[in-house]
């Protein structure tokens, strides 16, 4: 059987890469099936999508929530007008299926699909689930939860926890050992960088100068940062591969021995499933606050650690890469306990339940 399916979401990459692992899925399991994304007219969409070459479309759409007065009408006259484009394109497309990842412009497509009697379901990424995916489970036949600690929020009987769906590509070499080059360190900012981490790296290799010759050090920026943080790296003496965004992922996890990042779900999803120790320093004005509660598991559970924002230094930060640098026993354990939180079998499991609600084997 043929089939269509719509995703609809996105804005960053945190919400599109589980996408398209959703999309892989659907597309390689079975002969046939189509995927069309929709999301918004930002360019990282378009960016990141024309890569696999998925078709792409835009939605009016606009957020209601934490807008002023003015700006929750307009945003309620935009997602009218979202809606009513979204039953014409829905008509048009036909799918047989809508997944919602969240973000404001997944919400016009759900409820469009909702009136014509389209199957829905949701995938949230976040421990705490963001507003639109909230709304949207009362629309929903399935929610799809990457962490149990989100469940509730929603529904009991609409609930599934399958994990955060990855990419394949980022999970090649999965279980491989890693490459025999002293300590490496993978800084990550998310898939646009984050200069109060590179500036906090920065400031930590005067403290780090004396394992230079055992350090391999591999830092994703952000466009605007990376010929600066490339001079500090050469300025101390210190090897490092410095780049503005990083498409190929699996390598990087794989010689990994502690990633320094944000706490965006798609991040700590990867970092579990391939099982690596981690420092989280969460994103401060995240909404809801979501970076650090997303942290809070993995400290809570023993599989990583966390410095919030505001106590981020290069000395302190230092001190952390180096405690655990002294002690593999411990990094050995964290990574233990990062492991037992990953699932990188959730895309098949989400796809596998899109196909019993759509009656198929």
């Amino acid at each position: 059987m043929k089939g269509k399916v719509i995703i609809a979401g996105g804005g960053t990459g945190g919400h599109l890469f589980p996408g398209i692992a959703l999309a892989e899925e659907f597309t390689q399991k079975k002969e046939g099936w189509e995927v069309v994304f929709i999301g918004t007219e930002r360019k990282l969409e378009r960016k990141i999508l024309s890569k696999w070459g998925f078709e792409f479309r835009t939605v009016p759409s606009a957020p209601l929530k934490g807008t002023g007065w003015w700006g929750k009408t307009a945003g309620l006259v935009t997602l009218l007008w979202g809606i009513s484009w979204s039953i014409g394109l829905l008509r048009k497309i036909s799918p047989q299926l809508v997944i919602g990842l969240g973000g404001y412009s997944s919400g016009p497509v759900l409820l469009a699909a909702y009136i014509l009697g389209i199957k829905r379901v949701i995938q949230e990424q976040n421990v705490h689930p963001g507003f639109a995916n909230r709304v949207a489970s009362k629309f929903s036949q399935r929610v799809f939860l990457s962490w149990a600690e989100g469940a509730q929020f929603f529904p009991s009987e609409k609930v599934r926890v399958t994990g955060n769906p990855l990419r394949r590509e980022v999970l090649t070499g999965r279980g491989e050992k890693r490459e025999n080059m002293g300590f490496s360190l993978l800084i990550l900012g998310g898939s646009q960088g984050a200069s109060t981490i590179n500036r906090a790296m920065t400031e930590a290799l005067r403290f780090l100068e004396e394992k230079r010759g055992h350090l391999r050090i591999i830092h994703q920026t952000g466009e605007g940062d990376q010929l600066w943080v490339k001079r500090e790296y050469e300025g101390r003496g210190l090897k490092a591969s410095v780049h503005p965004f990083i498409d190929e992922m699996a390598d990087c996890y794989r010689n990994a021995h502690l990633v320094v990042c944000r706490a965006g779900a798609t991040t700590l999803a990867e970092i579990c499933a391939w099982g690596r120790a981690c420092l989280l320093i969460p994103y401060p004005y995240a909404t809801d606050d979501h970076q650090r509660k997303n942290a809070q598991v993995l400290v809570k559970e023993g599989a990583g650690r966390m410095i919030q924002e505001e106590d981020l230094a290069g000395e302190r930060l230092a001190q952390e890469i180096l405690a655990l640098y002294h002690s593999r026993r411990e990094l050995e354990e964290i990574e233990r306990r990062a492991a037992a939180l990953g699932r990188p079998e959730a895309a098949a499991l989400i796809v596998d339940e899109c196909y019993q609600l759509l009656g198929l084997s």
